[in-house]
């Protein structure tokens, strides 16, 4: 897949939307004990909604690095190992910025940006595998001429 910036967007929040979403909703679910509303606090709702987004904006930011290292391969395109090993980067590099405080203007209410790396990586890979199983296989049979309009979906004519 040789994806162009719009489409690297446009097929994150693809993702985001309809399988990062509802596996979040569930795995929060789970962690507040399957109680709709959570009794005893919001947090623990909360903030796997927010972990997750964090990891979107991050992705649509370096997005535009990755559009540039993409531009130094013979091909200029972006193997399916690279999208794995950089979504893992992605995940780390939100979890350290929350464990080191950097963020924690953003998580007023959760002592120190804290959150247990077994219940972050749990969560992650929840989302990242179905995801990126999408991107294999759902995507590429449902969307047949999405790899050729550089991932985005709106575009009709191929170049």
């Amino acid at each position: 897949m040789t994806p162009t910036l719009l489409g690297r967007w446009q097929t994150r929040i693809l993702l985001y939307i309809f399988i990062g979403l509802p596996v979040t909703f569930l795995f929060a679910l789970y962690q507040s004990a399957w109680q709709w509303p959570p009794l005893y606090t919001q947090s623990i709702f909360y903030y796997p909604f927010l972990f997750l987004t964090l990891i979107l904006v991050l992705g649509l930011l370096l997005d535009v690095v990755y559009i540039q290292i993409q531009r130094f391969h013979w091909d200029q395109d972006w193997p399916f190992a690279y999208q794995f090993f950089f979504s893992i980067l992605e995940f780390f590099a939100v979890f350290y910025l929350m464990d080191y405080g950097i963020l924690d203007y953003v998580y007023p209410l959760f002592p120190d940006g804290y959150i247990p790396f077994k219940a972050a990586a749990c969560h992650f890979s929840f989302v990242f595998v179905p995801s990126f199983l999408a991107l294999l296989g759902a995507i590429q049979i449902f969307m047949i001429r999405w790899r050729f309009k550089g991932g985005e979906f709106g575009r009709h004519a191929i170049r």
